[in-house]
Order: structure tokens, then C-alpha cells, then sequence
């Protein structure tokens, strides 16, 4: 049973149901799967146009990261996991993957630990570089990528049940 994730509360905005602290292991658990088996599929199947593309984006994610701009940090690293995907032409995986991803971002937004940062250009530098050289190595490094992630987020039960939007993701300017 699928519990609801938006409320829309009078002269409060949207308000969205906490991520528990099984869902967000449940998540990274998923998504460990899955872009394992995508990554996978990239190394045998990929394009000099693949690469060039993810070249391209990881050029875009080191520039938001000089400027610190954390919504675009938040928002690029989740695309260069959905870049991957979109290669291995499979519209399911991509579709798993795309929720599992927004699921990601807010549980990162709720749950991560002052200071720290999602996806640091190096993990992705590093993966790109394997993923270039078709090397089966890639597989690993992902997956550690991803338990890093999952370690960095600070995983105690807190009260609160929901989180204002606004201030996770910033209002709009």
C-alpha cells in the first residue's frame, strides 16, 4: 500500500510525507541492483556517442560544483545516473531507475549529514574514466559509489513526519 507523499496544506504550500528510514535502504538496495546490471549493459553495449555524452555532462557537474551551487549538484548527479541508463535502451530500467532516483534526491535532501555531498565529481570522473575503458571494474566502483552515498546519510528516526518542500529544495527565487 502506497502511502501519499504530497499534501497540499492551506497557507503552507506542499508538504511531503519523510522518507522512513527502511524506505531509503530499500531505495539505495534497489538501486545497487539495478545500476550494477546498467552499468553492466554500458561497458558491452555503449557508443562513442554514450561516452562523449557523459564526458559532456561530467563537464557540467564539475562547473556546478566550482560555483557550489547544491540544486544543480543534487540535480546533475542524479542525471548522470539516468544518463547511463537512457544507453542501455531498456525504457523499464530507465523508469525504475527515474523514481528510484527522485526518491534518492529527497531522501538525500532529508537525511544527509551537514557538510556532506551528493555524488562528488571524483566518483563520476572515476566511473566515466572505467566506463571509457570498458573496464568490468566500473560494476564495482558504482556499487561502492552508491554505499557511499548511503553511508554518508545520517539514518537515526527523527519526530517529524513531514518535510516542507520549500526548505529542502529551496524557494524559488
Amino acid at each position: 500500500a502506497h502511502e501519499r507523499v504530497v499534501t497540499l496544506m492551506r497557507n503552507r504550500g506542499a508538504m511531503v510525507s519523510k522518507p522512513s528510514v527502511r524506505e531509503a535502504r530499500e531505495v539505495f538496495a534497489a538501486r545497487r541492483v539495478i545500476e550494477a546490471n546498467i552499468v553492466e549493459t554500458f561497458i558491452k553495449t555503449a557508443t562513442r556517442r554514450d561516452i562523449k555524452r557523459l564526458q559532456d555532462h561530467l563537464a557540467r557537474e564539475e562547473e556546478a560544483w566550482r560555483h557550489n551551487d547544491r540544486r544543480a549538484i543534487l540535480k546533475l548527479s542524479g542525471e548522470f545516473h539516468l544518463l547511463l541508463a537512457e544507453s542501455t535502451d531498456n525504457s523499464i530500467l530507465l523508469e525504475l531507475l527515474r523514481d528510484l532516483i527522485s526518491r534518492s534526491s529527497l531522501i538525500i535532501a532529508v537525511y544527509q549529514a551537514p557538510g556532506a555531498s551528493p555524488c562528488p565529481p571524483d566518483a563520476h570522473r572515476e566511473l566515466t574514466a572505467a566506463l571509457e575503458r570498458r573496464e568490468r571494474a566500473a560494476i564495482k566502483l558504482m556499487t561502492q559509489h552508491l554505499e557511499h552515498l548511503y553511508t554518508d546519510l545520517m539514518l537515526e528516526d527523527r519526530n517529524e513526519t513531514r518535510v516542507d518542500l520549500r526548505s529542502v529544495f529551496g524557494a524559488r527565487q
